[in-house]
């Protein structure tokens, strides 16, 4: 049965948040080491709230529970801050994609992907030429799967001299037809 896809509420912000970072412990940490991990999560967090107050932030649900997230925006994401460029410099109207998780239970049963469509069928709408996201290195086989390109490689500075090894990688979107 695939899962519904439907916007977050405010009131799950704190289940997501658990989520997310019990996905980013377990899923990474193939990837990056434990300490790593804990930093990266005191100091970026896992998503932006704002996300689900505009609306651009869903949630896969299976049998009443949560099974991912993603979201999206036309705005530059907090850890922009973090980057040597801004992102979405490439050519033509830039959506980035956000937050993108699978409780880890669920890895590879195809949560991911149904997310992944429906946040770019979403920024096609908006009008978006271009989806762009920052792959931590645990996502970048899913989304080299999907299409994306590596635009570039980056450690994303944390305390103490560590860094957060992510790709920042891009697609095109697929204009969609004008009703008939």
């Amino acid at each position: 049965m695939p899962p519904l896809i439907r916007p977050a509420t405010p009131d799950e912000l704190e289940p997501l948040l658990e989520m997310q970072q019990h996905s980013l412990r377990v899923l990474g940490a193939r990837f990056y080491p434990r300490d790593v991990l804990e930093a990266a999560l005191a100091q970026m967090g896992t998503m932006d709230p704002r996300l689900i107050g505009d609306g651009t932030y869903l949630v896969a649900e299976l049998n009443g529970q949560i099974a991912g997230s993603a979201g999206w925006t036309m705005r530059p994401p907090n850890y922009a801050r973090l980057l040597p460029e801004p992102l979405c410099a490439l050519p033509g109207r830039c959506g980035v994609v956000r937050s993108v998780y699978v409780a880890p239970e669920m890895a590879r049963c195809g949560i991911a992907r149904r997310l992944m469509q429906a946040v770019e069928q979403r920024l096609a709408a908006m009008g978006a030429e271009t989806a762009e996201l920052m792959a931590t290195l645990s996502g970048v086989p899913l989304y080299a799967a999907l299409g994306y390109e590596r635009v570039s490689r980056h450690g994303l500075k944390l305390a103490e001299g560590m860094e957060l090894a992510v790709e920042r990688m891009a697609r095109p979107l697929t204009p969609l037809r004008a009703a008939a």
